[in-house]
């Protein structure tokens, strides 16, 4: 049995008015829960990805190959590239205490969706009540929030110099409706 799922919209790269748009389907994402006040926890997290995991709220850091983007005072996303995913995950379980850690393997029942192209806080604007250019001001920045009723999660992947790159992170199910509307938003951007 196959468990590594397809690409959810099938689609290498849409450009549409300097804005692209592309499924990220090489990424493992692993859900960590543990408190952060626990200093073992802490230092064995540590040890195992080589990075401290962030406390302060909507923050992302990263190393070559691991990002952990803060999701609560108790939870993390850790994104790894989908071969290393089940390595990390067996680390994280023989090293951390099952007793006061959760670590679950989320990497099939969400995708990532990337937008790079000048125009993108534009384009996402249509749909998100937020000011993206002050919640994503750096690129260590994370947002949660609402897109049209679908909860997702934004991380900005650029420099302040650089064309603006956003992941989008949503479950599976809801993808492809917010690829099209990304599309048709695409389509009748003023610009």
């Amino acid at each position: 049995m196959n468990l590594n799922p397809s690409p959810v919209l099938k689609i290498s790269n849409e450009n549409l008015n300097g804005i692209s748009i592309q499924e990220r389907n090489l990424l493992g994402k692993i859900n960590l829960r543990g408190k952060s006040g626990d200093k073992e926890f802490m230092k064995n997290v540590g040890s195992v990805l080589d990075l401290v995991l962030p406390i302060e709220p909507n923050v992302r850091v990263s190393n070559n190959n691991i990002s952990i983007i803060w999701l609560s005072p108790n939870e993390w996303l850790i994104e790894t590239p989908k071969a290393e995913t089940k390595k990390v995950l067996t680390l994280l379980k023989s090293t951390l205490n099952p007793q006061k850690t959760a670590i679950t393997d989320v990497s099939y029942n969400r995708t990532v969706l990337r937008l790079e192209g000048d125009h993108v806080f534009t384009l996402l604007s249509k749909y998100l009540v937020i000011n993206l250019e002050e919640v994503l001001k750096t690129n260590y920045n994370v947002a949660q929030t609402i897109f049209i009723k679908i909860p997702i999660l934004l991380i900005r992947n650029n420099s302040n110099n650089e064309t603006i790159s956003i992941d989008i992170h949503l479950n599976r199910s809801h993808a492809k409706y917010v690829y099209e509307l990304l599309i048709d938003g695409c389509k009748i951007l003023n610009i």
